[in-house]
């Protein structure tokens, strides 16, 4: 994501130097004519596979792809077709044919409409260039470099180009194949060498993997080969367990926020990225101990002016959730989301209103922040029985009731005196499991479990909250039979 959001805004401010000097690509609109035409040019044919729904394939457009060098080269060196992949039946029917799943996405087909090359996915008019002059080289191009491997061709330097291919393409079997068969031939020595950086980044994004460990006990050696990219990719690899946890998607987890803060401190000096991931790290661990005024403090400085704007926004929203802070701490996190309203409009403008405003008069249900098993010791203590939300972040009446109903006074009123209350989604963390347990297959549903975890009743769907009062009281009901 990290680096989608910097291509974006580096695309952003081409855009704005740009404006007086686009230069329009001339399109071929159905292959036919773009493989006749290729046939008598002698011209392999550049094919842009267009989805207007598509971000990325809108800032080609828009952008790169008017860039007056880029538009004279592809002019000389192509025959072009643009085709709409999503709204014409043509196009539906290519999407088919080349396996087209993804956008942006360009492909470079020969006369007879094989595909020479593949490039998923956008970038800067520069790179973009040397890309398509990659596709135009049979040593280079895709298509190339497959019969060479095909042939037998296993020379680390020729697997190293072979894998880079593959990615650009996202052919992600083939790069696995190809990639298997470097990392389990290649020396430690030649895998710390720049040219082995992308394989080892590709396969070891998922965190205490084996090639992550592996990036991890050489960092030193592969930050002097590589600079800041190899700390940043071990924050890249942690953040995804992290990102769940800031938003409440997934629980709380000691063992693995403490295991990522213990590796990635020692990073903190050498990258801004390691600093950021500790901190984040330390803001989870007081919010789950409760250590509200502590956690606020590290919060304020660290997310104030935080280099991901969609990532402060979604942590920010998670602040009014944590209905058991004291008076002064919610003041105090009121004043922040304040901080942050000036200049904004819109959506965003809307959701930190309604942030601030929850946090001034909130009545409604409080949901505990931990895990089952915590919520469930929290209830066995209080001596109440566990009210379970199983929702989905898909799911439209799910967020009805997290909006209109759980917030109410009439609910906050009842729940909060008779329930501990926990919101679990059942696609992300320990709800995965708990989905094929418990046998859900509606959403929202609604549990009343005992004290040793066992389901006493059940309710389905999006009701007032006046209704849903009466089924809990029904439920609490069967509970003290």
């Amino acid at each position: 994501m990290k680096y989608l959001i910097i291509m974006l805004l580096c695309l952003s401010v081409v855009a704005g130097r740009a404006e007086e000097k686009k230069k329009r690509i001339r399109y071929c609109t159905t292959l036919e004519e773009a493989m006749q035409l290729s046939s008598q040019k002698h011209k392999p044919i550049f094919f842009n596979c267009f989805a207007g729904w598509s971000g990325g394939s809108i800032l080609m457009d828009s952008i790169a792809l008017q860039e007056p060098e880029l538009v004279d080269f592809i002019e000389k060196h192509f025959v072009s077709l643009r085709v709409d992949m999503v709204k014409t039946p043509e196009g539906r029917r290519l999407s088919q044919k080349y396996n087209v799943q993804f956008f942006a996405h360009f492909l470079i087909l020969d006369s007879h409409g094989e595909i020479l090359h593949r490039i998923v996915g956008g970038s800067k008019a520069p790179e973009f260039r040397k890309r398509l002059e990659e596709g135009l080289n049979p040593k280079t191009s895709l298509a190339g470099l497959g019969k060479r491997y095909a042939k037998g061709d296993r020379s680390l330097n020729f697997l190293s180009r072979y894998a880079d291919a593959l990615n650009i393409a996202d052919e992600k079997e083939k790069f696995n194949e190809v990639t298997d068969y470097y990392l389990s031939h290649a020396s430690t020595q030649e895998l710390l060498k720049p040219k082995s950086w992308n394989i080892l980044r590709k396969r070891g994004i998922e965190y205490n993997s084996k090639w992550y460990n592996f990036i991890y006990s050489h960092k030193e050696e592969l930050i002097r080969a590589n600079g800041e990219s190899v700390p940043d990719f071990l924050v890249q690899g942690a953040f995804i367990l992290v990102y769940p946890v800031m938003l409440m998607q997934s629980p709380y987890d000691e063992r693995i926020i403490g295991d990522i803060e213990k590796r990635i401190q020692p990073l903190a000096s050498q990258s801004e990225s390691c600093r950021q991931l500790t901190e984040i790290c330390q803001i989870l661990r007081l919010r789950h101990a409760k250590k509200y005024a502590e956690m606020l403090s590290v919060w304020e400085e660290t997310m104030t002016g935080f280099p991901d704007a969609f990532v402060e926004w979604k942590f920010d929203m998670t602040l009014p959730t944590l209905y058991d802070m004291g008076k002064q701490e919610k003041e105090r996190a009121c004043n922040y989301l304040k901080g942050k309203l000036k200049g904004m409009e819109g959506t965003k403008l809307e959701q930190y209103r309604y942030a601030i405003k929850t946090l001034t008069d909130y009545q409604g249900i409080r949901f505990e922040t931990g895990n089952l098993a915590e919520a469930l010791a929290k209830a066995r203590k209080e001596k109440k029985p566990l009210f379970v939300d199983c929702f989905t972040s898909w799911c439209g009446p799910c967020h009805m009731m997290s909006s209109k109903v759980f917030p109410s006074k009439e609910a906050g009123d009842f729940f909060n005196p008779h329930f501990v209350s926990i919101k679990i989604d059942m696609e992300k963390g320990e709800g995965k499991e708990l989905l094929k347990k418990w046998r859900i297959n509606v959403f929202p549903t609604y549990l009343i479990l005992n004290e040793r975890g066992e389901i006493i009743y059940t309710s389905q769907g999006y009701v007032p909250a006046e209704e849903l009062i009466k089924r809990m009281q029904e439920g609490l009901k069967q509970l003290n039979k």
